[in-house]
């Protein structure tokens, strides 16, 4: 079973935080929605302030820059980058760029400006994290067009990549009447299932719940509760 923190660690071990790349893009300050055209300055002249080389020499000392893309099954793969002001993900297909699927201010949290959560065959799984205990948000992106395939908003709880099913919550805080829901991204065929009711006593309820077996016909989860003393099970009919 694949877990979240490997996954995340495995991601941010590629980003490329030393190379200045031509294909830049320039967004806002804060992470924004996928956009359909990439605005790619191909001769880049950027504006050096006071500060800038102090940033990129930070970026320099930090131990996951001194790597390279990170590459997504059929040919995919993403590229950091980075400006006078803001850093990037930016997503291309061989050299051909699709779409800048990040960005936020330089020199905040490389899981603030996103990774690669679960890497289907024809999808990802995009993770932003924004501190311990908050919701880890995702999106689900087809590889061929970069469109994110679930709604907005939308929060890890696991993953299967053997099987490759996505469990997910349509809320990132959700309460007794919201559900989970398990996604085959083979089919994008997707079912909604109630959250066991021991959760909602406590804050971080969606990190709490791990997904450890799945079959055609059933699946299982871990979850626990009373601050980490409870663990029970509970397995749902597919």
């Amino acid at each position: 079973m694949t877990t979240f923190k490997l996954l995340a660690s495995i991601f941010i071990l590629t980003l490329s935080c030393i190379k200045y790349r031509n294909d830049k893009t320039v967004l806002g300050d804060i992470i924004k929605p996928i956009v359909t055209k990439s605005i790619v300055d191909t001769n880049p002249q950027p504006l050096v302030d006071s500060n800038y080389l102090d940033i990129v020499e930070n970026i320099k000392e930090n131990p996951y820059s001194d790597v390279f893309d990170t590459s997504i099954k059929g040919g995919f793969s993403i590229s950091f980058s980075y400006d006078t002001a803001n850093q990037y993900l930016i997503y291309k297909k061989g050299e051909k760029v699709i779409d800048t699927i990040s960005g936020c201010s330089l020199g905040l949290l490389y899981k603030n400006l996103g990774y690669i959560g679960a890497d289907f065959d024809k999808t990802f799984v995009f993770v932003n994290s924004y501190g311990s205990g908050n919701p880890h948000y995702i999106r689900l992106i087809d590889k061929e067009t970069a469109k994110d395939l679930i709604s907005r908003g939308s929060a890890w709880i696991d993953v299967d990549t053997i099987r490759q099913v996505l469990l997910y919550s349509k809320a990132d805080v959700p309460f007794e009447t919201d559900s989970m829901t398990l996604l085959d991204t083979k089919t994008m065929k997707e079912k909604e299932y109630a959250f066991p009711e021991e959760i909602f006593s406590e804050p971080e309820k969606l990190n709490r719940i791990t997904l450890i077996n799945i079959t055609d016909k059933t699946f299982t989860i871990e979850y626990e509760y009373q601050d980490g003393s409870i663990t029970k099970r509970k397995t749902y009919s597919r």
